[in-house]
């Protein structure tokens, strides 16, 4: 069975990448916002982004099927805004941390090749960590950037998914505050423990009010504060460790569940789960995302989710 599978990785580009990956990061959010905003004008005809482009020629510089995907996503976010799964679609802000652009794979425009990255638009391949390898065909690219220095490229792949072998057993989970799951059959899960980096990350916060508040006392923006901007990429750094490491749990749980059982039955849950006066390790986020894991992994490899009341 063919799939859409993604594939993350880390890319080193040079000045001159990085120069035009900022300005796409740019000519994409201003297509958005204009689009949006040209939405909101009544009795105003549909504007695209060709028309953007005549009127402002910078948009010529950059990737067009990046400005055309600005479109479909500026699209996407009001057909979810009007089937109720999420708010009215906004403004977006150079001053978000996470800027992206996508871009589509024509006759081979984005490929891979002994460590480097093509992609549309840019005449020198980008270097790149391909820590795995990449199966099937290769349908778009997401590049994105943290502050502008950190650079990754999202891989989305039509690929052939072999099925897991059938086991002919059955599973019921439910929640649960300290190992995430609870089984009604004996099946050892992976440990997961964030207690020493979540004492990281508590003092890295508390130094960082101290460096705060110290700053104000000498009169000094945070912006222009070395000591509390340095401070403040640790506790952003720390704070994406955790964040991949509650993702690395749930993709080994939610594979080995897929892997031992053909049927996964699921207990809804509600909000009041959670324990009021009490620190879980997980929360109904993370059993949010977990379920959804399971969700398409069990499609992939050809087993059964069952969500029950």
């Amino acid at each position: 069975m063919k799939e859409l599978k993604g594939y993350r990785f880390r890319i080193y580009p040079d000045e001159i990448q990085k120069k035009f990956f900022v300005e796409t990061f740019g000519c994409v959010r201003f297509t958005y916002n204009h689009l949006l905003m040209n939405k909101q004008e009544p009795g105003i005809d549909k504007m695209t982004p060709a028309q953007l482009k005549q009127a402002h020629p910078f948009l010529k510089e950059v990737d067009s099927l990046a400005l055309a995907n600005a479109q479909r996503n500026l699209e996407r976010a009001f057909r979810n805004y009007h089937n109720g799964r999420a708010g009215y679609p906004k403004l977006k802000s150079k001053k978000n941390s996470w800027q992206s652009y996508t871009t589509n794979n024509q006759k081979g425009t984005i490929h891979l090749s002994e460590g480097y990255l093509k992609l549309p638009k840019l005449k020198e391949r980008v270097a790149l960590n391909q820590h795995r390898e990449v199966k099937g065909e290769i349908k778009s690219a997401t590049i994105s950037a943290k502050n502008n220095q950190e650079f990754y490229v999202s891989l989305l792949c039509l690929e052939e998914i072999p099925p897991l072998k059938k086991t002919g057993e059955v599973v019921h989970l439910n929640f649960d505050e300290e190992h995430l799951v609870q089984l009604d059959r004996k099946l050892i899960l992976p440990k997961f423990c964030q207690e020493k980096l979540e004492q990281k990350i508590e003092q890295a916060e508390r130094r960082l009010s101290c460096r705060k508040k110290a700053a104000r006392r000498k009169k000094i923006q945070l912006q222009s504060a070395q000591n509390y901007q340095k401070q403040k990429r640790i506790v952003e750094q720390l704070q994406q460790e955790k964040a991949n490491q509650m993702k690395n749990h749930l993709e080994q749980v939610s594979f080995l569940l897929v892997n031992h059982f053909d049927k996964i039955n699921i207990q809804s849950q509600s909000s009041n789960l959670e324990a009021p006066n009490a620190i879980p390790n997980f929360q109904l986020k993370d059993w949010k995302q977990f379920v959804s894991k399971l969700r398409y992994k069990t499609q992939w490899y050809q087993k059964e989710l069952v969500k029950q009341k």
